[in-house]
């Protein structure tokens, strides 16, 4: 299960770098360097200066107010924000490359958390949490994709969509989690996850499509 868990957001991001139409696995290294040594330096502060073990609590809404915000809003927020003003390329690149960006963050970052838990052992960690920061990683970038594709004098409202949509994506992993803690069903657990992700992936194969005959 450990090796699924540190194995399965790499492939899946590979895989979907392979389908990608307009862009290539090089065209992704400097994120995805640029995301595994940030992942890396954020974990080892964690680990060795900053006591992060999360304690469950009775509250549902605090719970998944935590979890929302240390592994969604905050590694977005963050990412998509050093990633728009640092880099100098187009706005079609941004947008693309953010998945790489992202999905390696979460290669190391979630594994991390996980392992360093008090709940390693949990099926829903080490199984279905990281099929869900992939998926939402690829949410984030489709969504900024499909705004750049439209015309340059609409792009902000469409960037302010695309965050917004991103942020709700991003409300289904620390949500699913919270429900799993209070003694959710596994099996509609597994079913939302795959699902989750499987429609991000069907939405990142339409944008290729629709990319490719508009070519």
């Amino acid at each position: 299960m450990y090796l699924f868990l540190i194995s399965i957001i790499p492939l899946f991001a590979f895989a979907v770098i392979a389908l990608d139409k307009n862009y290539t696995f090089r065209n992704f290294v400097p994120q995805m360097v640029a995301a595994i040594l940030l992942a890396t330096v954020i974990c080892c502060i964690k680990e060795f200066f900053i006591y992060s073990r999360r304690f469950w609590i009775d509250s549902a809404a605090q719970n998944f107010t935590a979890i929302f915000l240390n592994n969604t809003l905050l590694p977005m927020v963050v990412l998509c924000t050093l990633h728009f003003v640092l880099l100098k390329d187009s706005f079609e690149y941004k947008a693309a490359s953010l998945f790489a960006l992202l999905a390696f963050f979460y290669a190391v970052f979630t594994p991390y958390g996980i392992i360093s838990a008090m709940e390693r052992h949990s099926k829903f960690l080490l199984l279905y949490a990281p099929i869900l920061y992939a998926g939402f990683s690829l949410y984030v970038s489709v969504f900024f994709r499909f705004a750049a594709a439209e015309k340059k004098s609409l792009r902000i409202p469409l960037c302010i969509a695309a965050v917004i949509l991103s942020l709700g994506a991003g409300i289904v992993p620390p949500l699913l989690e919270t429900y799993r803690y209070f003694n959710g069903e596994s099996v509609f657990l597994a079913g939302i996850s795959l699902a989750y992700t499987g429609f991000a992936l069907a939405l990142f194969l339409i944008k290729n499509i629709k990319k490719q005959d508009i070519d």
